[in-house]
C-alpha cells in the first residue's frame, strides 16, 4: 500500500474558510488555464507560422542522471507548447519559466510516477527530474502555501545537453 492513499488520515479537516479559499484558488486557475486556451488558439489563427514545432527528435535523445543540461528560452519552449501549454502531455506551467536559461544537473529519469488525484501509476516518456527544482508552493490568493515542495517534471524537448 502506498502511504499517499491514507495521507487524508495524518491531518485535521480544514476549515470552512480554508475550504472556501481553496474552492476559489481551483476556480480562479481553470479560469486562467481556460484562458490561456483561449489566447493561444486566437493567436495561432492570426499567426499560422507559430504553430508547435519539435525542437528534439525524441528517440534521439538520451539524457541521464548525473548530467548536466540547460533550460532552454522561454521563445523555444513555447514553440514546443500546444494550445493547452503542453508538449507531448506534459504541462510547462507559469513557474518553471524562472529556470529558462539556467544550467542544472539530472537527478533522475522519471520511469513512473503515482498520480494522487486518479490513484493510478504511469510511465511517462522523455521525461526528467532536475536536481534542486522544486516547486515554491506559493498560491495565487491563498495565505498558507504549499509545503511539499513537489519537483517540476521536465520534457526532454524543454532541454539540451551542456558539454
Amino acid at each position: 500500500m502506498c502511504q499517499l492513499t491514507c495521507i487524508s488520515d495524518l491531518g485535521e479537516n480544514n476549515s470552512w474558510i480554508n475550504n472556501f479559499l481553496q474552492m476559489r484558488v481551483k476556480i480562479l486557475r481553470e479560469v486562467k488555464r481556460n484562458t490561456i486556451i483561449f489566447k493561444n488558439k486566437f493567436m495561432r489563427i492570426l499567426n499560422p507560422e507559430s504553430q508547435a514545432v519539435n525542437l528534439v527528435d525524441f528517440g534521439q535523445t538520451n539524457i541521464r542522471p548525473g548530467e548536466w543540461i540547460k533550460v532552454r528560452s522561454k521563445d523555444e519552449i513555447r514553440r514546443t507548447l500546444n494550445d493547452r501549454e503542453k508538449c507531448k502531455g506534459l504541462r510547462f506551467i507559469d513557474e518553471m519559466y524562472e529556470h529558462c536559461g539556467q544550467t542544472y544537473k539530472v537527478l533522475k529519469v522519471v520511469d513512473s510516477f503515482f498520480n494522487e488525484k486518479r490513484q493510478k501509476m504511469y510511465r511517462p516518456r522523455n521525461t526528467v527530474i532536475l536536481d534542486g527544482v522544486v516547486c515554491s508552493g506559493k498560491q495565487l490568493l491563498y495565505k498558507v502555501s504549499c509545503d511539499r515542495n513537489c519537483f517540476f517534471f521536465w520534457s526532454v524537448a524543454w532541454l539540451e545537453k551542456t558539454e
